[in-house]
């Protein structure tokens, strides 16, 4: 199965930490130049950036940490298209792997469809429903979500790729959007347990820092404005996914 590892040029140690890693379980990978939000051009964030549906969707702008991890996932669905690439392992240049992970992507490739608009968590989820329930090899088995976060690894279909490319290009989302994709059936979302792929928690993350309170600063008459604004957005997102669930097939 095809490897891409997202990392930043000048993040060598973390490159050097997967790296060893996979090289150590004898995984060919390709390392993917990150995209850095701080250094896009102000032509170029206005191209890729929908600052109006992020902030519908998610509340408050995108720093520029979630704008350039967002664009490097995109960056990987859209070689996945161009290639012709029927599974790829995305990574995170933080991830930690498990022993187990060549057999697992090996059993994975083999017995999902790359025309099936389906993403394989690999890494920490919430919850999950049993509808589906597969086993992929020994004691790896995995079924649907209901709820999950994170994105330091997973694989993603040829087809799911491609729709993931054009449902959230230009970014609408933080890269890790896995509910709002189930919520709205554009892709179907399965984790594997038991987890094998985690993070590395001595690496400082890239987005650390960023994050601020959209009220910060306000009024009392614009915080409220703002969360009735927020709570609209929030009850038409829920409407569609209703819709979107009752129209579309996956």
């Amino acid at each position: 199965m095809h490897i891409f590892v997202i990392n930043l040029v000048e993040d060598e140690v973390r490159r050097m930490a997967i790296e060893a890693q996979l090289n150590g379980l004898g995984l060919d990978y390709e390392i993917f130049p990150a995209v850095r939000g701080k250094a896009l051009a102000a032509a170029e964030r206005a191209a890729s950036y929908d600052e109006v549906w992020y902030r519908r969707n998610e509340g408050r702008d995108a720093t520029p940490g979630e704008l350039g991890c967002a664009l490097s996932h995109i960056g990987i669905y859209r070689l996945i298209q161009e290639r012709g690439i029927s599974h790829a392992l995305v990574l995170e240049d933080d991830a930690w792997l498990n022993p187990n992970l060549p057999q697992l992507l090996a059993a994975i490739e083999a017995k999902k469809d790359p025309k099936r608009k389906e993403v394989i968590l690999l890494t920490w989820f919430q919850s999950v429903r049993m509808k589906g329930f597969d086993t992929l090899w020994s004691c790896y088995h995995s079924a649907e979500t209901r709820s999950a976060v994170c994105a330091h690894g997973y694989v993603v279909s040829n087809a799911c790729a491609c729709a993931l490319l054009e449902e959230l290009f230009p970014i609408r989302h933080v890269a890790d959007c896995w509910n709002w994709l189930v919520q709205h059936r554009v892709v179907r979302v399965r984790a594997v347990f038991p987890t094998c792929i985690t993070a590395n928690m001595a690496h400082v993350t890239n987005i650390s820092g960023d994050l601020q309170s959209p009220s910060a600063g306000l009024s009392i008459f614009h915080q409220i404005r703002r969360k009735i604004w927020r709570l609209f957005w929030m009850v038409y997102n829920r409407v569609m996914g209703r819709i979107h669930r009752a129209i579309r097939r996956i």
